[in-house]
């Protein structure tokens, strides 16, 4: 994972989620056109969600750090579980609407 980073897995998904957050009362409205790029921007966030709680797990474990670390590990592993959790929420409106 070169390259991947609590930096950019964060604003990667703050992005995609921000937008999922515009689109979702328009998507609940109309539907349709709208399904695909909802999903996709919702599951891009929750992506990012999971890999930050990822690189945060992999970082408690593999490296020391000291007390003035930990709340800062606490606000990653919030921030990853807020993302999931709102990814979920919105993809259970996207549930059974999308063509197979």
């Amino acid at each position: 994972m070169r390259g991947w980073s609590f930096a950019r897995a964060s604003g990667i998904g703050t992005s995609a989620g921000l937008l999922a957050m515009l689109l979702w009362p328009f998507f609940r409205r109309f539907g349709g056109a709208l399904t695909w790029p909802f999903a996709i921007l919702a599951a891009i966030m929750g992506l990012c969600g999971l890999s930050i709680l990822l690189v945060t797990l992999i970082d408690m474990l593999v490296r020391r750090r000291g007390a003035r670390i930990r709340p800062l590990r606490g606000f990653d592993l919030a921030v990853g579980i807020a993302m999931v959790g709102l990814s979920l929420l919105q993809l259970q409106d996207v549930e059974g609407q999308l063509p197979v």
